[in-house]
């Protein structure tokens, strides 16, 4: 990741939400998720997101590292009333751990975190939805049963995903992945939008370094980026298949289109 870094302003924050807040039915009951390439436990101010957003009455869900997940501040986001918890942790035993998630990882931690957050859940009767995520990859496929077993033994729910390798060539070694029906355009740009910490709008979780940005929610609505001319033309470079200008999708979309001479 070569973007710059740093922590979503508060005020651009409930911008955001407000406005999402005051969309229609079925659009604003879709999970809005506070993590783009970061981990959001680090930012001094999630509690009070999630709450305010929450207070909205909207879906709000994280997915976090174990080890930042102090027992305190999972209290405080507890609190907050968000939608749904996912912890990432991938290994399944210390050594297994820290070859996924970096050789720093502390599974231990994790582990103490998740139960914490475990008896938090029950102690305050949460209705947030808890779960331990494992994305599968060749490396841990094979103790999949091992992981769910525990996971469920100690009574969280256990979410295992498929692997997909973002848009980088150099991943698709490290697991399995479905790719797109013949002749099917990326569906992300009729779907989704990220917004990052300075209020870039990108397509999809996939453009981490803001390659194709669409607009800046600080000066905009997202629905007035939405339904602007640069978006408009962005999906149809998805639909014809003309990347003009387009550096980032061309290379994203030649490891999931399906060859149909392979059909």
């Amino acid at each position: 990741m070569t973007r710059e870094t740093g922590f979503m302003k508060f005020d651009l924050f409930t911008k955001i939400i407000d406005e999402v807040s005051s969309y229609a039915e079925p659009i604003k009951s879709h999970e809005i998720e506070l993590f783009h390439f970061g981990e959001s436990l680090l930012h001094p101010e999630i509690d009070r997101m999630v709450e305010y957003a929450s207070l909205k009455g909207l879906k709000i869900t994280m997915s976090v590292n174990g080890p930042q997940l102090h027992p305190e501040l999972a209290a405080k986001i507890l609190s907050g009333g968000p939608f749904r918890i996912i912890v990432s942790l991938d290994g399944y035993d210390s050594d297994s751990y820290r070859a996924i998630r970096g050789r720093n990882a502390d599974y231990a931690e994790a582990v103490r975190n998740i139960r914490t957050l475990i008896s938090l859940h029950k102690k305050m009767k949460s209705n947030a939805l808890i779960s331990v995520r494992m994305i599968l990859m060749y490396s841990n496929s094979e103790h999949v049963s091992i992981f769910r077993k525990q996971w469920v033994n100690e009574g969280i729910s256990v979410e295992i995903r498929e692997f997909f390798p973002w848009g980088e060539s150099e991943m698709v070694n490290i697991g399995s992945f479905k790719k797109y029906p013949p002749f099917m355009p990326c569906p992300f740009p009729w779907q989704h939008l990220v917004v990052q910490w300075n209020g870039d709008v990108v397509p999809c979780c996939r453009d981490y370094n803001a390659a194709n940005k669409l607009g800046n929610a600080r000066g905009s609505s997202l629905k007035e980026i939405w339904n602007s001319k640069r978006y408009k033309v962005f999906r149809e470079q998805m639909a014809t298949g003309n990347f003009k200008g387009n550096e980032i999708c061309p290379k994203c979309l030649k490891l999931y289109y399906t060859d149909p001479g392979n059909n």
